[in-house]
């Protein structure tokens, strides 16, 4: 029986890639990355493949990471909005800078990642860092988990998402879309991104440092993080069709789409030159404000998550209620732990469920590939939404 870390890794395996991210600013000689690393453990198999790579390659992907990592951080600064959303935060130490500058600070992520940083960064911030920073377990498509981790917070947000868009599906990244425009209609402020350039960095970098092909080494590390996170990396509307399509989604979206080099928010960096600075400006920011802000109503109350299980003559039933996500698929894989050794098929209500993201997709094939006998794993009564999330992510 997995305890309640392991649960949590179990559904959202994505957080290994924070833990990259941070090890890689550790290198890069981040002071307050060096900090948090002493309390942030990494997993033997980050260390181990971390080891395999040569010193020309790591050197490379330190550059580039510093260069992703202070690019939004600039971005985040220099926005006029006193409230800056990290979507998510990860292991970064963000929060730090942010603080520092007399900015309110929010850090969203998964709930494996915030048990970690919540504490760590209590102990290694300042009081006045302390007093502007504060960390939730949010899901991403979910507006208000991210509305209540705010609370009576006032002003205009910046929303910055650095490494989240890639991992999204179709179903997720229209529900963030919805969350987002949901909250800048109401605080007012922008969302920020340079992550349809997220690969592309490193592969310029390596490309220009090493003297190689860029395509070469775009195809050679692009499924890396997704297969460190078990998801399929970029496969939805913001990297499909090229920036334009990324642009014309958003503007689908409700949202206004301003572009700008993402160089005019790269700071001077002693390691990154003026061939590298040259080769960035290929790569853009994204700004995105609500074109017309909607006066939204109130969404109609979302039904508690709720599990209840029976087993009957070695057939496990569930019933599953409100919404399989990020913050409850841990219940479900839970209940399914506690009762799957008594059972050989498995039988699963879910009228009463109203969405379900990767995490809850990834519990399902869980106990699917559990019984011996695919047929003895059904699924009934599913509603409109959740069968349209199946058939879009191909779990028919």
């Amino acid at each position: 029986m997995l305890d309640k870390k392991e649960l949590q890794k179990a559904v959202n395996p994505v957080y290994l890639t924070a833990k990259g991210t941070l090890s890689v600013l550790c290198q890069a000689k981040d002071p307050d990355a060096e900090a948090l690393m002493t309390l942030i453990g990494l997993e033997t198999n980050l260390q181990e493949r971390a080891k395999t790579i040569p010193a020309s390659i790591s050197n490379c992907y330190k550059i580039a990471q510093t260069a992703r990592y202070e690019i939004n951080n600039t971005a985040a600064l220099r926005s006029n909005a006193t409230i800056i959303v990290d979507l998510p935060s990860g292991y970064s130490p963000r929060g730090f800078r942010v603080s520092s500058a007399g900015k309110r600070y929010f850090g969203f992520d998964l709930p494996v990642v915030i048990d970690d940083m919540a504490p760590a960064v209590q102990k290694v911030m300042t009081p006045e860092q302390r007093s502007l920073s504060s960390y939730h377990a949010v899901d991403a498509t979910n507006y208000q988990s991210m509305k209540e981790a705010l609370g009576r917070v006032e002003g205009e947000l910046c929303i910055v998402t650095e490494g989240l868009l890639g991992y999204l599906n179709e179903p997720e990244l229209v529900s963030l879309c919805e969350a987002i425009h949901r909250l800048l209609s109401e605080y007012g402020g922008t969302w920020m991104t340079a992550d349809l350039s997220i690969l592309r960095i490193y592969a310029l970098t390596l490309g220009t440092l090493l003297k190689g092909d860029e395509l070469a080494f775009m195809n050679s590390f692009k499924d890396k993080g997704g297969g460190l996170a078990d998801v399929k990396m970029n496969q939805n509307s913001l990297f499909l069709n090229g920036e334009e399509g990324a642009i014309r989604f958003l503007k689908n979206q409700g949202f206004t789409v301003e572009t700008e080099p993402v160089t005019l928010y790269l700071p001077d960096i002693p390691s990154i030159n003026d061939e590298l600075r040259n080769v960035y400006r290929q790569m853009n920011m994204l700004t995105m404000r609500v074109s017309s802000p909607e006066a939204w109503k109130d969404p109609t109350p979302e039904l508690p998550f709720k599990v209840e299980s029976l087993v009957t003559g070695g057939k496990l039933v569930m019933k599953v209620q409100g919404r399989l996500d990020t913050l409850t698929a841990t219940d479900l894989l839970k209940a399914f732990q506690e009762s799957s050794p008594q059972t050989d098929s498995i039988e699963l209500d879910v009228e009463k469920m109203t969405y379900i993201s990767q995490a809850g997709l990834r519990v399902l094939l869980m106990m699917r590939k559990s019984v011996q006998n695919p047929s003895g794993f059904k699924v009934f009564h599913v509603c409109p939404e959740v069968e349209k999330i199946f058939k879009m992510t191909g779990l028919n």
